[in-house]
């Protein structure tokens, strides 16, 4: 499957500090917003409930999610578990890639924990827990609805045979949207940014770190939604409407053979 990124021109905000891009996954199209601006983060995550809700699931918003660091460090006892540094959100065709601030120096993100903790939005990712665990330890953000992606498979698909909690996220994309949806990524680390801009206060994001975080952010959201469809009957219901669709044409065919078959003999007659 075949990913792009293209850079809006002219919408770089100087003032409320956001640059927008248009991504590609395959052939669906996604606006991504990226920005450290609290105003920003919190004006888009409004607008997109707004305009967004779950068809399987009334009164609720599905929301792709993960968090990232841009660097692992390493003591000799193991990992080191520093803030993270990314958000990433993807709600329908519409995605936002949100710079947090050090924890240490900067207020929580009040509209960031409003947002995440209201109840009709369910937040759906790889590793979900132990990533909101660390962001309400760090950011005083609780996800009141985060909801495993593997688990979810498990319920969802009910593959006994596929060992789904285990699947990363692209093979997780395959076995629940299809093998169209393979993403090919370089085998090499992908440099998070650009060299630094004279009126920001921080470094741009790189289109290529753009055009991949996005694309993680849409598959989660897609296979989240596929698999509520498939828990919550849409599916089901889909896949009964098109076979007896089937089975009513193939009964309309018979009819039709069986009403020629009387004329031919009245006419042998």
């Amino acid at each position: 499957m075949e990913i792009s990124v293209e850079k809006i021109e002219g919408s770089t905000d100087v003032k409320y500090f956001y640059d927008s891009y248009t991504v590609h996954v395959g052939n669906h199209r996604i606006l991504t917003v990226v920005t450290y601006c609290e105003i920003t983060a919190g004006k888009w995550l409004k607008q997109a409930k707004k305009a967004n809700n779950s068809k399987s699931l009334p009164k609720t918003l599905v929301v792709g999610f993960s968090v990232e660091r841009q660097n692992d460090y390493y003591s000799r006892y193991g990992l080191l578990e520093f803030p993270y540094e990314l958000l990433h959100i993807c709600i329908g065709s519409h995605c936002l890639l949100y710079r947090l601030n050090d924890p240490d120096l900067y207020k929580p993100p009040k509209f960031l924990a409003h947002f995440l903790s209201d109840p009709e939005v369910i937040v759906v990712g790889m590793g979900i827990k132990e990533k909101s665990s660390h962001l309400e330890k760090d950011f005083q953000v609780k996800i009141k609805n985060a909801v495993d992606l593997n688990e979810l498979a498990v319920k969802g698909m009910k593959r006994d045979e596929l060992d789904l909690g285990r699947y990363d996220l692209d093979r997780l994309a395959k076995a629940v949207l299809g093998k169209h949806m393979d993403v090919l990524r370089p085998g090499r680390k992908i440099e998070w940014f650009k060299r630094k801009r004279p009126y920001y206060h921080s470094p741009e994001l790189n289109d290529e770190k753009v055009m991949f975080t996005t694309a993680d952010a849409y598959l989660c959201y897609r296979i989240g939604s596929q698999l509520f469809d498939m828990i919550h009957g849409k599916a089901s219901s889909a896949i009964a409407a098109a076979a007896a669709a089937v089975a009513a044409a193939a009964k309309s065919r018979k009819n039709k053979k069986m009403k020629k078959g009387k004329k031919n003999k009245k006419g042998k007659k």
